[in-house]
C-alpha cells in the first residue's frame, strides 16, 4: 500500500452540528475527491442534536420507530455508507475521503488499513492503546453497529469496540466515516430499536471508560488530529488544516435539500 504523490491531506474540524447536513458534507467531500476538485481530507465533527444514524440498506421503517425519535428531539439519517445503526450523542466523528489517484492500491481493505493506522495514533496520542481487530466479532447482522466488530475496526486491549466505521468505494473515490464514542450515551440505541439487540459479543467501551475519566470533545480532536498528523509524516505526508470550499458547500446544501433532508432517502426502506 502506498500514497500517491505528495499532496497534502486537509484536516477539517468543526464543532458539533446537524446530523443531516453531516451527512451531506461528508458526501459532497466524497464527490470532489473523486472529480479531483477535492483533496484527500480527515474532517472530524460532531452531532448536536443527538442523531440516530442508519447504514445505506437498513430497513428504517421495520427497525425504528421515527415519530418517537421525532418526539425526543433525535434526528433521523441515512448514511451513504453501509453498517449498522449508531446513536450519535457525545462522541467525536472521523471522516476520511480519498480520490482513486490518492491511494494504491484502492481498495476496501487497503483503506480500512490505511486509515486503521490514523485512527490507532489518535488513540495513542490521548493515552489509549487500541488495536485493529483482525476478525469479525459477534453478528453482522445485529441492528447495532456496537454490537459487532469488523474486520479492521478499532478495539481496545481488551477486544472491546471502541470505534464503529462504515464505508462505500466508488469507481473514483472512497469515503469512510465513524463514531468514537466519548461515553456511554450511544448505548441508549436499544431503546429506540424495535428488533432487539443481541449482546452475544459483549458491551463495547468509549474513551471515557478507557480512561477512567471525563473526554470531551475538545481535547478528543485534538489528540486525533495530532496522531494523524504523526502518522501521515511517518509516511512522508503533511496534515494542513483547511476549511470547506464554497464549492463544497454549495455542493452540501444542495444534497441535504434534496435528499439528507427528505424521508424518500431516510425512509425509504
Amino acid at each position: 500500500m502506498k500514497l500517491r504523490g505528495q499532496v497534502p491531506f486537509r484536516l477539517i474540524r468543526q464543532a458539533p452540528g446537524d446530523g443531516q447536513e453531516n451527512m451531506a458534507v461528508d458526501e459532497a467531500l466524497a464527490a470532489g475527491a473523486g472529480e479531483g476538485l477535492s483533496p484527500p481530507t480527515l474532517r472530524l465533527y460532531g452531532f448536536s442534536p443527538p442523531t440516530l444514524s442508519v447504514g445505506r440498506f437498513q430497513r428504517a421503517r421495520e427497525l425504528l420507530d421515527p415519530a418517537r425519535l421525532a418526539a425526543e428531539g433525535i434526528t433521523l439519517v441515512r448514511r451513504p455508507t453501509g453498517g449498522q445503526a449508531v446513536l450519535h450523542d457525545r462522541e467525536l466523528t472521523y471522516s476520511v475521503v480519498l480520490g482513486r489517484e490518492h491511494l494504491e492500491p484502492f481498495s476496501k481493505r487497503e483503506i480500512y488499513q490505511f486509515i486503521a493506522g490514523l485512527l490507532l495514533s489518535g488513540l495513542e496520542a490521548l493515552g489509549i492503546r487500541g488495536q485493529s481487530s483482525r476478525a469479525a466479532l459477534g453478528s453482522p447482522h445485529n441492528p447495532d453497529c456496537f454490537r459487532s466488530t469488523g474486520q479492521y475496526e478499532i478495539a481496545d486491549a481488551a477486544h472491546r469496540k471502541l470505534i464503529g466505521s462504515a464505508q462505500v468505494v466508488t469507481r473514483g473515490f472512497s469515503l469512510q466515516h465513524g463514531a468514537i464514542p466519548l461515553d456511554g450515551s450511544y448505548r441508549r440505541i436499544e431503546g429506540y430499536l424495535r428488533t432487539a439487540a443481541g449482546r452475544e459479543h459483549g458491551l463495547p467501551s468509549s474513551l471515557g471508560e478507557e480512561l477512567g475519566r471525563e473526554v470531551s470533545y475538545e481535547e478528543a480532536a485534538a489528540a486525533l488530529a495530532r496522531g494523524a498528523r504523526y502518522a501521515l509524516e511517518r509516511q512522508g505526508l503533511t496534515l494542513q488544516p483547511g476549511e470547506l470550499t464554497a464549492e463544497e458547500r454549495e455542493r452540501a446544501a444542495a444534497l441535504l435539500a434534496a435528499k439528507y433532508s427528505r424521508d424518500e432517502w431516510n425512509l425509504q426502506y
